[in-house]
């Protein structure tokens, strides 16, 4: 199962507390990178949940983000942090002082996170384990969203692949007519500059010639690097396969250059051409599968 690193998923719940949004972004990254931002009275889930986002996900830069709105019923005790308060306003002076410009906003200060907080009448086990509910939702979610994503990265990869094909074989088709264009472009070229000439000369040039754009072994990589590609991507069981699409995808890139440089000829490099078109769009899509 093929699945995408970019996803999104968003989930809202309303509580008798209150209500509570849920956010989780996934995106390219080439390790697993977590980053989660809750407000600070339920800080206690911070570990919690990056644990489900590791045991959930291999590879991604995933963004978590919860945005809580508390009903102002249940509030008993408000708290007002006037140590940070004062810290951050006297340090926002001092850079007003330095630059002279800007002004001050006390209403941007009070939105800091710690400035002011709460407590309420509800309780918090219960809060957190319904949140932690609702996490595992908008994940479950998330990662729904990914398998649909690869679903379709998968279904353009192996698209490409097929078309790579196709051109492989049009490039193993036309190497004969290479070489007989080339033996009788030898021929008419030591028939310009003299009447005899020496057979057996003539052949070890161009069997020379034969050996320098022999592109066999490449042909067969290339094969070999495609059918890798096609086991991969259909395999059944869950597991990520974007690092070694990745691998296999420059080792496709590598024999197309190969290629370009041993078969000069205007009709191969056209199809050298599509065929390098071909890999760096499959590359751009592998970028983005798990």
């Amino acid at each position: 199962m093929i699945n995408s690193m970019t996803a999104f998923s968003r989930y809202e719940v309303v509580y008798l507390w209150g209500s509570a949004v849920w956010e989780i972004r996934s995106m390219n990254q080439r390790y697993l990178d977590i980053c989660i931002t809750i407000p600070k009275n339920v800080n206690d889930l911070f570990w919690i949940i990056r644990k489900k986002v590791k045991s959930s996900l291999t590879r991604g830069k995933i963004e978590c983000h919860l945005q809580l709105n508390i009903n102002v019923d249940s509030i008993n005790t408000v708290v007002f942090d006037n140590k940070l308060f004062s810290f951050l306003l006297d340090k926002i002076k001092y850079i007003k002082s330095q630059i002279n410009e800007g002004e001050i906003d006390l209403v941007e200060i009070l939105s800091f996170p710690g400035i002011i907080s709460y407590k309420h009448n509800n309780d918090v086990y219960q809060i957190n384990n319904e949140l932690l509910a609702a996490f595992e939702l908008t994940l479950y979610q998330l990662i729904r969203n990914r398998e649909k994503e690869g679903s379709f990265l998968k279904d353009n990869v192996v698209n490409r692949l097929l078309q790579i094909t196709t051109v492989i074989d049009e490039i193993q088709k036309y190497i004969p007519q290479i070489l007989q264009q080339k033996r009788k472009k030898l021929l008419d070229y030591i028939q310009g500059f003299c009447i005899n000439f020496d057979t057996s000369r003539l052949e070890q040039e161009l069997l020379l010639m034969t050996q320098k754009i022999d592109v066999s072994e490449e042909i067969d990589r290339l094969k070999i690097h495609v059918e890798s590609m096609q086991n991969l991507l259909s395999q059944k069981i869950n597991k990520p396969v974007g690092r070694q699409l990745d691998f296999i995808t420059q080792e496709l890139q590598r024999e197309a250059n190969t290629l370009s440089s041993k078969l000069i000829d205007a009709y191969v490099t056209g199809l050298v051409i599509s065929l390098k078109i071909l890999i760096e769009q499959i590359r751009e899509q592998v970028q983005n599968i798990e």
